[in-house]
């Protein structure tokens, strides 16, 4: 085999490496909490389904955006979202592994993030 035909052949193998790596369950580090520690059933569900991550993500991501003041808080107060996102997390942690549960409460909190920074739905 050539130099080149090898070259090809690696970078297959490490693209589909790539490809497969995140979808391993367990592996993923949601943006509120280290999956390697996930100790409830909803911190393993969580980490176990894409869907369900990305939504922790999306939520961590913005609630740190406005309390940090890197988004514009245009409803409510800081002392508001986290008293919000306290609530949020409760009833988060309410759901257990129930995924529909899950999704509605990440959805209705990612709505109240949205809405205090003024973004229209």
């Amino acid at each position: 085999m050539s130099i080149a035909s090898n070259l090809r052949t690696l970078a297959a193998a490490a693209g589909a490496l790539i490809v497969c790596v995140p979808a391993l369950p367990g592996t993923g580090h949601a943006a509120s909490f280290d999956c390697a520690k996930a100790a409830t059933p909803t911190e393993h569900a969580i980490c176990d389904n894409p869907q369900l991550s990305t939504l922790d993500d999306q939520t961590s991501g913005l609630y740190y955006s406005l309390i940090s003041g890197d988004a514009v808080l245009k409803n409510g107060s800081v002392a508001d979202v986290k008293a919000q996102q306290e609530k949020f997390l409760g009833q988060r942690d309410a759901c257990g592994a129930n995924y529909d549960c899950l999704i509605d409460t990440y959805t209705a909190q990612i709505m109240y993030l949205k809405a205090a920074a003024g973004e229209g739905m």
